[in-house]
């Protein structure tokens, strides 16, 4: 079984990554660990403040959703691992909505327990207060800025979920297994800091996402979600 090597391993890669996909200075790039972030901070970013990502808005872009079957991923099980030199290079996932299987958790990660992961091992993605798992924090801010590039504007409206948070989203929406859109608390990939919730209502995101997510390793993982993406850059 392959092991994640050090954060500062990852993140040089990513660094190489966004260096060959939009190149541009370290100084404007460079993600820094905020030892001091707490998820006390979090709030809704004023833009997208009025998004409901649960919305009947959602049923126009679920119909409008080209008929792609899925394609085949790269491995079924990568045993947590997150291989070195596999984000942004081949495109697997471009036309696949869902069916990318169990999420493979950083060994790190999976030390902490889906939902309790602490704050320094969180990283903010310069969004609301919002934090991601530290290397797909960095993929999505390099994916915002090449969006930009493109006159893209890429907008989360949720990202890691603590459980507390998890258990109040199914008091609200409901879980998933019962036509609800929340998972079981305790699983859900948003609590390992590699999911997030885009705000795809213009059609312009939402295209943009699906032509180009996969480069920064971010897949459409829930047919029934337009708006929810994963960090699984051995699957992108």
């Amino acid at each position: 079984m392959l092991s994640i090597g050090p954060i500062s391993a990852i993140e040089a890669r990513l660094a190489a990554i966004r260096q060959r996909i939009a190149p541009q200075s370290a100084a404007a790039t460079a993600g820094t660990y905020q030892a001091g972030f707490s998820l006390d901070s979090v709030v809704p970013d004023p833009v997208a403040a009025g998004f409901d990502p649960f919305g009947a808005v959602y049923q126009a872009a679920l119909e409008a959703r080209p008929s792609v079957q899925p394609t085949s991923m790269f491995a079924s099980a990568m045993g947590g691992a997150y291989t070195e030199g596999l984000v942004g290079t081949t495109g697997a996932s471009v036309g696949q909505i869902g069916g990318y299987g169990p999420m493979p958790v950083p060994t790190e990660l999976q030390a902490y327990g889906n939902g309790r992961i602490p704050p320094g091992v969180l990283q903010p993605i310069g969004q609301g207060g919002h934090a991601l798992y530290a290397p797909a924090a960095e993929a999505w801010k390099a994916a915002v800025q090449a969006a930009a590039a493109d006159g893209v504007t890429l907008r989360v409206t949720d990202t890691y979920r603590s459980y507390d948070q998890q258990v109040d989203l199914v008091a609200r929406k409901g879980l998933y297994s019962e036509g609800g859109y929340g998972a079981v608390p305790g699983t859900s990939n948003h609590g390992w800091g590699l999911a997030l919730d885009a705000d795809v209502n213009d059609p312009a995101v939402m295209s943009w996402m699906r032509t180009n997510a996969h480069r920064f390793g971010f897949v459409e993982a829930v047919p029934r979600e337009p708006w929810h993406w994963e960090f699984r850059p051995t699957q992108a």
